[in-house]
């Protein structure tokens, strides 16, 4: 049934084209599919990033997690939301594969496939390299048998999804899946309360030094609050809380203290370090 779909709407094409001139100035990028053009029920959210100075458009709830995450990876450098795969290719894929293609099932209408998130890394040798995420509920593609483990549900979804990793495969890059359990509601508070110092400003030599303080009061008082270490350092530093937390939320949100995210960080709450 593969072979029936082989052709897509003009207007398809047009918009495939179209964004594919624009997504050559990557400070410019804008996301193949957009909350508007998505018609289902469940949350969507389409949000300015000023971290990356970019529009997002994600398709659940989950999604907004797993891209708050990825933001929080130490070596991350940049985020493309709804990806646009090329249609030609996704197509002569699914042929090969014996897999039908995602399409108008009345029409036989091919539907351009999307990654929901693709990354780019940067290595300690400085070369970039990118991973593509799709992002869905567990229980949409998991379940747990009689023996309680794992199988894989929704053979269709399935089929997608190796389209997809073979279009990535192509380009040497790693395909991988995400569910909310790997991007979880903790991660995505922390996210939160760490961009609030997306643009304090600060200096290498104030980091350093706050970052060392840090870590050595909090080997020595672990089950302390984190509003006490704050004030303790604030103190020490003879600077105000509100620094010295806007320094802890900076170094945070760009991985220069070893703090455990998969906890909610609270003030009136002990902070872990992994050390």
């Amino acid at each position: 049934m593969s072979k029936l779909v082989v052709t897509a709407l003009p207007e398809t094409i047009r918009k495939l084209n179209k964004w594919k001139k624009l997504i050559h100035n990557l400070d410019d990028y804008e996301s193949y599919l957009t909350v508007r053009d998505v018609n289902q029920i469940g949350r969507r959210h389409w949000i300015y990033c000023p971290i990356q100075k970019l529009h997002v458009h994600l398709l659940s709830d989950g999604e907004l997690r797993a891209y708050k995450k990825l933001l929080l990876q130490k070596n991350i450098v940049r985020i493309f939301s709804q990806y646009a795969l090329d249609l030609d290719e996704t197509l002569d894929i699914s042929v090969s594969l014996n897999l039908i293609h995602p399409r108008n099932w009345q029409t036989n209408v091919a539907h351009v496939m999307t990654t929901d998130l693709l990354a780019t890394y940067r290595n300690k040798e400085g070369k970039e390299y990118r991973i593509a995420y799709t992002f869905k509920y567990w229980e949409q593609i998991y379940k747990l048998n009689t023996e309680n483990e794992v199988e894989k549900i929704n053979k269709r979804t399935w089929q997608k999804f190796e389209i997809e990793r073979q279009y990535w495969k192509r380009r040497d890059v790693e395909y991988r899946i995400l569910t909310e359990r790997d991007a979880t509601k903790e991660e995505a508070w922390n996210f939160d309360y760490f961009q609030l110092a997306y643009d304090f400003e600060t200096n290498i030599d104030e980091l350093k030094q706050f970052c060392v303080a840090f870590i050595q009061l909090w080997i020595v008082n672990s089950r302390a609050e984190l509003q006490d270490l704050l004030n303790s350092l604030s103190e020490a530093q003879n600077y105000s809380f509100q620094r010295a937390q806007s320094l802890f939320q900076f170094s945070g949100l760009h991985n220069l203290l070893p703090i455990n995210i998969n906890k909610f960080i609270r003030l009136f709450r002990p902070v872990e370090l992994i050390l």
